[in-house]
């Protein structure tokens, strides 16, 4: 596996990283040894970045994974969305017991919308930035699905790691071509910031063709790492396989892509409050007469709809 450096952290990261969400209870819902065993397996095959969120409900897949593993200590991001300094410290205190870690290797804003959501967290920025000072982190970042979003963050005092959406066919991106994010993405990593990519294969819609797509974005250069959800060994393989530039057999590529998955709304149980819809930022989601409609195209199985419902009707299936 690949080996590179994360911007000018001073971290090293290879080439993919493991994504948790998909493994959380916000997607397939794996039991703690379950997805214990898959991140395990991938530190064995080489991959040394795990990526995780407050959001995710994973810490104790990671932290289970983390404590069985013997060698070499794995990087480990994760975000928050919390606006406030308090709120803030208590994500990264949480992290730090949850996963048994000494010290974080990045944590990030998550999921920042606009300019005003990144003012709205300057005093979480702040506390991130002083955290790093004390040892508790060694990098500060910030996520987003917004070009114009990124290209602010990239600009802004204290951030040096950005996780941005990025994948061959623009999947997810907003307010921007996909050419656009390239080359905002080429001035930030010329400044030194560190990037991996979210999504690289869009959500799930470009699984079919994860060899391409994947192949396109490691040797587009750029990226630092890209982060991809793995829910079995299998997957495991065959993004290993890919990100070392072997072949990969079609009809096991076709099992690994299995079926498609999708938003699942309860409209049994669905209130119809549209507190989803004001999450959504791909605008997946509309009002519908007895329950949120689906725009399945638009929707990238990012899955942050979920935890906003009062009446927890709404999953990946």
């Amino acid at each position: 596996m690949k080996m590179q450096q994360l911007g000018k952290t001073g971290i090293e990261v290879s080439l993919m990283g493991i994504g948790t969400l998909t493994m959380s209870p916000m997607q397939r819902g794996l039991s703690v040894n379950e997805g214990a065993e898959v991140i395990l397996y991938a530190l064995e095959q080489g991959i040394t970045f795990i990526d995780t969120a407050q959001m995710y409900g994973s810490y104790p897949q990671v932290a289970a994974a983390l404590k069985q593993w013997k060698g070499p200590a794995p990087v480990v991001a994760s975000k928050s969305a919390a606006h406030s300094r308090d709120a803030m410290q208590a994500a990264v205190e949480e992290c730090l017991q949850q996963t048994g870690l000494p010290c974080i290797d990045v944590f990030m804003l998550h999921a920042v919308r606009d300019a005003s959501d990144i003012e709205a967290r300057r005093e979480a920025l702040q506390y991130l930035r002083e955290a790093r000072e004390n040892g508790l982190i060694k990098a500060v970042g910030a996520s987003s699905h917004s070009a114009q979003t990124i290209e602010m963050l990239a600009n802004t005092e204290g951030i040096e790691v950005l996780h941005p959406m990025y994948n061959r066919d623009g999947i997810g991106i907003l307010d921007a071509t996909l050419p656009e994010m390239t080359e905002i993405l080429k001035r930030a990593r010329a400044g030194g910031i560190g990037i991996y990519a979210m999504k690289p294969l869009g959500g799930g819609h470009l699984r079919n063709d994860a060899a391409a797509a994947l192949n396109w974005l490691f040797a587009s250069q750029v990226v630092d790492s890209a982060v991809i959800g793995m829910t079995s060994n299998e997957e495991v393989d065959m993004n290993v396989r890919i990100a070392g530039g072997e072949p990969v057999d079609a009809e096991f590529a076709r099992k690994v892509a299995g079926r498609e998955r999708r938003l699942f709304i309860n409209k049994g149980i669905c209130q119809n409050c549209n507190a989803c819809v004001k999450t959504c930022q791909q605008n997946a989601l509309c009002p519908g007469e007895k329950a949120p409609v689906i725009d399945y195209e638009l929707c990238i199985l990012c899955g942050y709809c979920a935890p906003v419902c009062p009446k927890f009707a709404i999953r990946i299936v």
